[in-house]
């Protein structure tokens, strides 16, 4: 397949799944080798996950051994919004601090991507590229112009993240849908 895809000139590359530095193991370099010396590019792509790799330090492990085994750290996506898995995901605001300690780790091309696929068909938009973001009520609002023109994107903090009066506030219907429009029409303003 890779002398294949050589001879079209496009190149074999090998999409990886790896969230915690410690799924780096002896078997993971030994393939990582055997790929490495087959000229296969590989990437990593990671998922933010509460009480698995929501800190600083464990994410820039991973990304330095992801680096050592040649594994091109591509994209960190913030978890997506689906049902069962609320207590795994992380709040816009702390990917975005853990974004920062991992930056200037390594080097710029074994930087990762920390990146919201957004819901509704907007694709994947840089995590910081929010056109609006509400830290108290948990809301961001994207846009994605050269996919969707017009368009307004919604990614929501996990409630329990917030405090305890914008968690009531979102307990209420009314309150929702009112937090809602106000992020969208603040999102519309810029």
């Amino acid at each position: 397949m890779v002398e294949l895809g050589r001879k079209l000139h496009k190149d074999a590359v090998v999409h990886t799944h790896f969230n915690h530095p410690n799924e780096i193991t002896s078997v993971t370099r030994s393939a990582m080798n055997r790929l490495t010396e087959r000229g296969i590019t590989v990437r990593c792509q990671t998922v933010l996950q509460h009480g698995v790799n929501n800190d600083p330090a464990t994410m820039q492990l991973l990304v330095r051994r992801l680096g050592f085994i040649n594994i091109h750290p591509y994209y960190v996506y913030f978890h997506d919004m689906v049902p069962g898995v609320e207590d795994l995901r992380t709040s816009l605001d702390q990917g975005l601090r853990i974004e920062k300690h991992v930056r200037g780790t390594t080097a710029g091309f074994n930087t990762p991507s920390f990146v919201v696929d957004t819901m509704g068909g907007g694709g994947k938009r840089d995590a910081h590229s929010f056109e609006h973001y509400n830290r108290e009520t948990g809301i961001a609002v994207f846009t994605s112009p050269s996919v969707k023109p017009g368009a307004r994107f919604l990614y929501f903090d996990p409630i329990r993240t917030l405090d305890q009066a914008a968690q009531m506030r979102w307990s209420v219907p009314q309150e929702r849908k009112r937090m809602i429009n106000d992020a969208l029409e603040a999102a519309a303003r810029i």
